[in-house]
């Protein structure tokens, strides 16, 4: 399998004209490893694609490009807070494209409020945009995201009963349970139980019993992808029944879960920013070049990369590249209707700086996401 960022240290890619001191700069500082890694190396290879293609058609004008480095964060936040700290030193960084993780991403942006720095956190966590003008989220807020889900669930396939897990000293995981749960309960659906899980726990075997006893017709888990399908897996070795519908956040739309979960994940169904195969001629056409490059399909977050990638050259173009710092953060707050291949097909910044992208159902069909249909 072939990756199109070899990232030890600092990479530099996507050159369209040689580096110069000044030349404006962009960090894609991500999780390439660490627990978030599963999201952040193929947000970074999106960004990257994203970047390369731009400077490949001159759009940052003629003769001009935007130079881009590639950090890895390991989903640690002393290694992020020092490449924040190092990068915004460098007068030629306009922004950072990062970090993954939401328990890093907050005292991210904080920093980068501190330093005047455009920092472009991976999460959704809205305390991230209140905290100051600089720091930015890239999924939508929990209740917006959860909407999709929880209106799928209900009306779609008329769930009436529901437990719910999540990871419980994550902030944004907690958040995007307690807003599936309020948004069924609005539906009429019954919340049996709310469970909590650590990020750390692999044996899920007492939790596993529990829940398979219950009179449950529906379950919400809000995990990260390789733990969920471990979790998953757990419940039907217990005897879940096969009628209990499993329902996850877009976490759950990478290999990881069903490598974990294995034939115990047919079946369920999750939210996904991506449509594999692409569903418009933007994004098939992003999927066709993705895999010649990286000689795989994109995954859900391949597609988020590229489509945030998009979102800051936009900003970038609308600005002017070589603007300053305040410039692009002002660009990217007014960003509006930027053509992306995830959701609705349609990326804005709205109410302060939060996103508005849609969201889509996927199944797992035959051990494969796709897109739900009757």
């Amino acid at each position: 399998m072939k990756r199109m960022i070899a990232a030890t240290g600092a990479a530099l890619i996507a050159l369209a004209t040689p580096a110069i001191a000044e030349q404006p700069t962009v960090v894609i500082m991500q999780s390439l490893t660490g627990p978030a890694a599963f999201m952040g190396a193929g947000v970074s290879e999106g960004m990257a694609m994203a970047f390369a293609e731009a400077n490949e058609k001159a759009e940052f004008g003629a003769g001009k490009s935007v130079r881009v480095l590639v950090e890895d964060d390991a989903s640690d936040r002393t290694q992020a807070l020092t490449l924040i700290t190092r990068h915004a030193n460098a007068p030629e960084v306009r922004m950072i494209l990062g970090p993954t993780s939401g328990a890093v991403a907050i005292a991210g942006a904080e920093l980068g409020n501190r330093l005047e720095l455009p920092i472009v956190t991976l999460t959704n966590n809205l305390d991230i945009p209140a905290a100051g003008p600089w720091g930015f989220i890239s999924t939508q807020p929990p209740r917006q995201m959860m909407s999709y889900l929880a209106d799928f669930a209900a009306d779609t396939r008329k769930v009436e009963r529901c437990s719910t897990v999540s990871i419980k000293e994550i902030e944004v995981y907690v958040a995007l349970r307690a807003a599936f749960e309020d948004l069924v309960r609005e539906k009429g659906v019954a919340v049996v139980s709310s469970e909590s899980v650590s990020s750390s726990d692999i044996d899920f075997s007492t939790l596993a019993t529990k829940i398979a006893g219950q009179d449950i017709d529906c379950l919400f888990i809000s995990a990260m992808a390789a733990q969920g399908g471990n979790i998953v897996r757990q419940l039907r070795e217990a005897g879940l029944d096969e009628k209990v519908e499993i329902f996850g956040m877009n976490t759950f739309s990478s290999p990881e879960f069903t490598q974990t979960g294995g034939g115990a994940t047919e079946g369920v169904y999750m939210l996904s920013d991506w449509v594999p195969g692409g569903f418009n001629d933007f994004s098939v056409a992003f999927a066709q070049n993705f895999q010649a490059h990286a000689g795989r399909a994109p995954d859900n977050w391949a597609a988020l990369g590229y489509t945030i990638g998009r979102v800051a050259i936009e900003a970038m173009k609308a600005a002017g590249p070589e603007s300053g710092r305040d410039a692009i953060r002002d660009a990217l707050s007014a960003t509006r209707d930027v053509a992306s291949v995830i959701g609705s097909g349609s990326y804005s910044y709205v109410d302060d700086r939060s996103p508005v992208s849609g969201s889509n159902v996927v199944q797992i069909r035959n051990g494969t996401a796709v897109l739900y249909t009757e």
